[in-house]
């Protein structure tokens, strides 16, 4: 793995919103409206972050009609990006503002 590809993910992960984002998808498929509930953000923050974490190969969308649909590329990781995704996940999903996102998201997949 080149060096500027390890930077390249920790800079896109060094973010705590991109992480919860992460957090969430790598469970279930969402539209940009149920992040934004799930998280309690804007939805051009939501927006914005997304991009960064596509554009980083973290997340990849699909359109259906009016919607835009993402998930985390979970299984196309490489086995480099699992090990770092995997030491984040359990450093974030300890967080109390992951379990306010799981409990919201609990209730967004429940509507």
């Amino acid at each position: 793995m080149k060096q500027n590809v390890v930077f390249d993910r920790l800079t896109a992960l060094a973010d705590p919103i991109r992480a919860r984002l992460l957090l969430v998808l790598e469970r279930r498929e969402l539209t940009v409206n149920e992040l934004r509930v799930a998280l309690h953000l804007p939805q051009s923050t939501v927006s914005r972050h997304l991009r960064a974490l596509a554009d980083a190969r973290w997340v990849e969308s699909r359109e259906d009609r009016t919607s835009n649909w993402y998930r985390m590329r979970t299984r196309e990781l490489d086995a480099g990006a699992r090990r770092l995704w995997l030491s984040v996940r359990d450093e974030v999903g300890a967080l109390d503002a992951a379990a306010r996102d799981a409990k919201r998201l609990r209730n967004v997949i429940a509507e």
